[in-house]
């Protein structure tokens, strides 16, 4: 069980946590880490044109390079969160980084789109160590009152590594150094395994499946990143078509948008930390319903606004539909159990995986059918909602629990 902090008792207690300054050289590590793996995987989105035009694909196939390295991690999140919880992070995170940039160097020298695909599907299972490790590090190091802003400086690793990606071999080379970094400097913090039995892994699984308080949170983290891809891969079109806004324009506003959202992971993780000295649902159930009013916004009022007015409105969209991802993260982490922490995250980030390769081709498949963008914003918009109301009534509930318990 974990303390007042929030922190489990097998680590270092609150007070030295508060004193010692290496937890913000951990912080720059992580940082370092994601960026140098986001450097790979975002890498593919501008890499799959030149590919295209040199095996001659078809926009699937070109769509597909894509989606091999985001659905590797779906096969390999839970079995890294399970060994980080088990033997510590260092070796996973900077053991995974080297070898995803080994993988991305052989992708350099292959001439056969099945191969190349099968490579960047194995590149898409390393960079699963990535995101829980980085994740648990936080947790771990960090003391309560710090824990979201530390977490959204952390998180701005993701959307910093995809606008520096670029060709293979400097990816490789720098998602490697980020790993090499990692063992460097990283320390496992030791923790106490002598008072408790070791679960098995299926025993984890059906803990965590029976915990009830992370069921909302688990559908947030659906809802919400399903909107942050689709903002990725339609808001540009849906701009052209809304407002007709020259396509130039309108990747401008998508940038806008990212900005936006890298502000927002560190900025609504700090209010989380000063404003509501350390809760974090209820700024992220303020995000959801500013979420929901903004997403109104866009489906009704692009049309009618100038440039200054959509990239307002873009900023705000970004900002709340990207920056919620830190408050996320660590509300999942305090919510789970002590002892697997790492496996907890890792099986909110499988599902999430599961969102980002489904979500964008269902909503494409909406819009063809409904002929246009209002109604599956719609939907979408019901469904963030459905997410925010459930967090609400799931804490209620086991508040009052806890009363009839006293």
């Amino acid at each position: 069980m974990a303390n007042k902090s929030g922190l489990p008792p097998s680590y270092m207690n609150q007070h030295l946590l508060e004193k010692t300054s290496y937890k913000w050289i951990v912080l720059l590590i992580a940082t370092v880490a994601q960026t140098a793996a986001t450097f790979v995987t975002y890498g593919m989105g501008p890499l799959a044109t030149f590919y295209q035009q040199e095996y001659a694909l078809s926009q699937f196939q070109t769509g597909l390079i894509v989606s091999a390295v985001n659905i590797g991690p779906i096969f390999s999140m839970l079995f890294f969160g399970d060994l980080m919880d088990k033997f510590g992070e260092k070796w996973v995170v900077g053991g995974g980084a080297i070898i995803l940039g080994l993988n991305i160097f052989f992708a350099a020298f292959i001439d056969h789109y099945a191969f190349l695909i099968v490579v960047l599907t194995f590149v898409g299972v390393w960079y699963g160590t990535a995101q829980p490790g980085g994740s648990s590090v936080i947790i771990k190091w960090f003391p309560k009152k710090q824990r979201g802003l530390a977490m959204g400086i952390r998180q701005t690793g993701i959307p910093t590594g995809g606008a520096l990606a670029s060709a293979l071999f400097l990816q490789s080379f720098v998602a490697i150094i980020g790993g090499i970094i990692f063992l460097l400097f990283y320390k496992d913090m030791k923790i106490e395994r002598k008072d408790r039995k070791e679960e098995r892994f299926m025993e984890k699984l059906h803990q965590i499946r029976n915990n009830k308080s992370l069921y909302p949170v688990f559908f947030i983290g659906v809802t919400m990143i399903s909107f942050q891809i689709i903002l990725v891969a339609h808001l540009m079109s849906y701009l052209h078509q809304a407002s007709h806004i020259r396509l130039g324009t309108a990747g401008l506003l998508l940038s806008v948008c990212l900005i936006g959202g890298m502000i927002g992971r560190i900025v609504l993780a700090f209010i989380s930390d000063t404003v509501f000295n350390g809760n974090r649902s209820k700024p992220l159930q303020l995000t959801i319903l500013a979420t929901v009013f903004f997403l109104l916004a866009l489906i009704f009022l692009p049309s009618h606004l100038s440039i200054a007015g959509n990239t307002v409105l873009c900023f705000f969209v970004g900002f709340l539909g990207i920056g919620w991802f830190s408050l996320f993260i660590v509300l999942v982490s305090e919510k789970a159990s002590s002892h697997f922490i790492s496996l907890t995250v890792s099986f909110a980030l499988t599902l999430n995986q599961l969102a980002i390769v489904l979500s964008p081709m269902i909503f494409g498949l909406f819009v063809d059918f409904f002929h246009g963008y209002g109604v599956p914003f719609l939907l979408l918009t019901g469904a963030i909602l459905i997410g925010g109301v459930w967090l609400r009534l799931s804490e209620k509930k086991e508040k009052i629990q806890v009363l009839t318990r006293m």
